[in-house]
């Protein structure tokens, strides 16, 4: 026994959970404002957070202490602690991209699942993003839309589509835009705010996400955006669609395969299918090197492998099992000739152009 390594695995061990608890005060701070009644306030006291947040002082000063323990706050003394511009940029400010807050917005929820997920290892069969939604946790949803709305609204249609020559020319001219695995339909209603000739349409498995949908677009107020059950409506086969997208979700479909088929099938000829998905090295010794490794191979044991396997001989990608040669090979597969890896720099997210 190597007691040095014994000693360093042990603090590693109490670190981990540690850093589970204070996910949960994240939570409970960003959920209750209070994160928000101390931005660009300057030091301040537990009785003025409180006040500003319309809370009980006394639970606060204790998690005002916690924060100031975890290093997110700082405590200056005579009761002031001070929420500095760097952690108000990260904690406070809903709208800026390096946001970090909204990452821990479904903490309950998955930490809920946990006692659930013990039947996918013994059967394995996962559970379903809809089968999530039927045992009463809808906050998937609002996380994810949370999480991604910045993104879709700041970056896709300013940044991202550019990159597909010809396809911004197309989409103000007008044209049939499908959107599969829509979610809660932000970036269908985004794209369709900024290209009121083009048509678009999302599909979406989860019905509380389709209801999302609907109210995102009549917030929005497009009328060019219409969401479909896929299990009710499947996506036409009759090559009409000029624009595939779909967004984070291939590596959860139980049969990405036949994903990819229907999609070639509902393009036209000079059709395009944008991808966007968790990037991947192709083996667990460069997969465990990303800095996101972590965080992905956990989502996926609770989340996108769950999904993946949710029926019987499910494709079970998970995060990391669609490395770019792997999903070259499943666009193939089904019929596209030209497969393009976009140059964008994302944290987690590669970006594949796919043509017939």
């Amino acid at each position: 026994m190597d007691e040095a390594k014994l000693g360093a695995l042990s603090k590693r061990i109490m670190g981990i959970y540690e850093g589970a608890l204070v996910s949960g005060m994240v939570y409970l701070g960003d959920e209750m404002g209070l994160y928000r009644a101390m931005h660009e306030q300057g030091p301040i006291t537990s009785d003025q957070v409180a006040a500003r947040a319309g809370l009980h002082e006394r639970f606060v000063r204790e998690w005002l202490s916690l924060q100031a323990a975890a290093g997110l706050i700082e405590y200056q003394g005579d009761g002031l602690f001070f929420l500095s511009p760097e952690a108000g940029l990260l904690l406070a400010e809903e709208e800026d991209l390096r946001s970090m807050a909204r990452w821990f917005d479904n903490f309950p929820q998955r930490t809920a699942l946990l006692s659930e997920i013990p039947r996918s290892f013994k059967t394995g069969i996962g559970i379903s993003w809809s089968d999530v939604e039927r045992g009463g946790t809808s906050g998937r949803v609002q996380w994810m839309e949370r999480l991604l709305r910045p993104w879709y609204e700041q970056v896709l249609v300013q940044t991202v589509l550019p990159e597909l020559d010809g396809l911004i020319e197309s989409l103000n001219d007008g044209s049939r835009v499908a959107d599969v695995g829509c979610g809660s339909g932000v970036a269908v209603v985004t794209m369709a705010s900024a290209f009121p000739k083009s048509e678009f349409y999302g599909w979406e498995i989860a019905p509380l996400a389709l209801d999302r949908c609907r109210e995102n677009a009549i917030q929005a107020g497009v009328t060019n955006a219409v969401f479909h059950d896929v299990r009710q409506q499947q996506l036409p086969e009759d090559g009409s669609f000029e624009f595939v997208t779909t967004f984070d979700c291939v590596h959860d479909m139980t049969s990405p395969d036949e994903l990819a088929t229907a999609i070639y099938n509902s393009m036209t000829p000079d059709g395009r299918w944008l991808i966007v998905d968790p990037t991947s090295k192709g083996t667990l010794e460069e997969n465990i090197e990303m800095p996101l490794a972590v965080f992905g191979y956990a989502a996926s044991v609770a989340g996108c492998l769950q999904s993946a396997m949710s029926e019987p001989n499910g494709a079970g990608h998970g995060v990391f099992g669609l490395p770019a040669p792997a999903m070259q090979e499943l666009t193939e597969k089904a019929g596209f000739t030209r497969f393009r890896q976009l140059d964008i720099t994302h944290a987690m997210n590669s970006y594949y152009e796919v043509r017939p």
